[in-house]
């Protein structure tokens, strides 16, 4: 039975669980993790469970221990699809108000079965298609797509071989950032205001482009630039402290949410099985990093020729990179760059870079934590820099739009 809340709390925690796919188990440790918690007078925790099997979707407002718990039934949903996030926000927030509200997006899987890529491909016509290449993109880049919208575009191109270069340029990435854009600016104007914090408990969403496509919707930002463990998030720590202290800002929250999630993976780090990163970010100090780094994309524009092109890949293979070398940490790479490069005015834009990623209170990287020798010289934020052909879709980002560095992308690949 659903209850409204008359009394505004301090905080809404909204977790959105697209666990209908490989980690539907995940998502039930997760659940599990919150009622250890459970809301409160101050702090509501309000949770949309999209389950495989015959669960169907279900709302929570999470107690501890699960007990005299609000639970409602929605029966089979598509949680890639935007419009039913949109009403999931809309409901938690006019079911539960508050002065504050975050919003997790989970999703860290390879989250698309072949068959459900087979039933899209078919919704939309797709030409040149066998049942084959359903398979062969669930297990690329393309299986962790969030929105079923970023999957209908690449499955509308015309050819298989257009389509098999999406599943691996990185073009998931740049149509699910443009489509949480989207979605951000509905679910602030549904609010009333920017959300405080967006978490993203899922793979390799803090990134500069990313980060620029919410900024005029979010406050704050907190996610994994690398791929996230099974586990994702240590909900238990992170809100039992949000529990007991409502009233902390939330830069130092998102401190919280870094600390913890570092913390819950020291064993898996130390045993060299794999890597962690979290950053907290806060979106409206972003000027401050793109700022210098449409500097340094301006200054490589300019330079760019087979010399340079060298000094590139050499920083790129030195550096580190994520989802199949699209993104390269943003820090690491400036570090290698001023390492290759003999230009001292590069030497200085890179610099300008690096100390634009520095943490701490007032910057724009509130909070930033990693484990792991790869991630080692890591500083939190990736940036799209592939250097074997640009998505047809990085165009229509914000930020590619805004500065220089989808012309210096281009001149680049063009170049090598």
């Amino acid at each position: 039975m659903e209850t409204t809340q008359t009394d505004q709390a301090k905080w809404t925690f909204m977790v959105y669980l697209a666990g209908d796919n490989n980690l539907s188990t995940a998502g039930d440790n997760d659940l599990e993790e919150m009622r250890q918690v459970g809301s409160s007078d101050e702090v509501n925790i309000v949770v949309e469970f999209d389950n495989a099997g015959n669960h169907g979707t279900r709302r929570y407002h999470v107690q501890r221990d699960g007990e005299n718990e609000d639970v409602v039934s929605l029966g089979e949903t598509d949680s890639g699809d935007p419009n039913v996030l949109l009403d999931f926000v809309t409901w938690a927030a006019a079911t539960y108000p508050a002065e504050r509200y975050a919003l997790v997006l989970w999703n860290h899987g390879g989250g698309w079965k072949p068959s459900e890529l087979d039933l899209i491909a078919q919704e939309v016509g797709a030409k040149d298609y066998s049942a084959r290449e359903a398979s062969v993109r669930a297990a690329t880049s393309l299986g962790r797509t969030f929105f079923r919208t970023s999957l209908k575009q690449v499955f509308e191109l015309p050819t298989s071989q257009e389509r098999e270069i999406c599943s691996d340029d990185g073009t998931s990435h740049s149509l699910d950032t443009i489509e949480l854009g989207k979605v951000l600016a509905i679910i602030q104007e549904k609010l009333g205001q920017p959300l405080d914090l967006l978490g993203m408990d899922a793979c390799l969403m803090n990134n500069v482009e990313v980060a620029y496509q919410a900024a005029p919707f979010v406050r704050y930002l907190a996610a994994s630039e690398d791929l996230e463990p099974n586990d994702g998030w240590p909900y238990d720590t992170i809100l039992q402290k949000l529990v007991d202290n409502p009233d902390m800002t939330t830069a130092e929250f998102g401190t919280i949410i870094v600390d913890d999630y570092l913390k819950s993976y020291e064993d898996y780090v130390a045993s060299g099985q794999r890597n962690a990163t979290q950053a907290a970010i806060d979106l409206s100090a972003i000027s401050q990093l793109t700022g210098p780094l449409d500097t340094l994309a301006g200054l490589l524009v300019e330079r760019m020729d087979h010399d340079l092109v060298s000094d590139l890949w050499w920083a790129q293979r030195r550096s580190a990179n994520f989802n199949r070398r699209t993104l390269w940490d943003l820090h690491h790479f400036c570090l290698e760059l001023q390492q290759q490069t003999g230009d001292d005015d590069l030497k200085t834009a890179a610099e300008d870079v690096i100390l634009a990623l520095e943490k701490g209170p007032g910057h724009y990287v509130v909070a930033e934590a990693h484990g792991g020798n790869a991630v080692a010289q890591c500083g939190g934020v990736t940036v799209y820099m592939p250097n074997d052909g640009v998505s047809q879709f990085y165009g229509e980002l914000e930020f590619a739009k805004d500065f220089a560095w989808a012309d210096m992308l281009k001149a680049y690949n063009e170049t090598i």
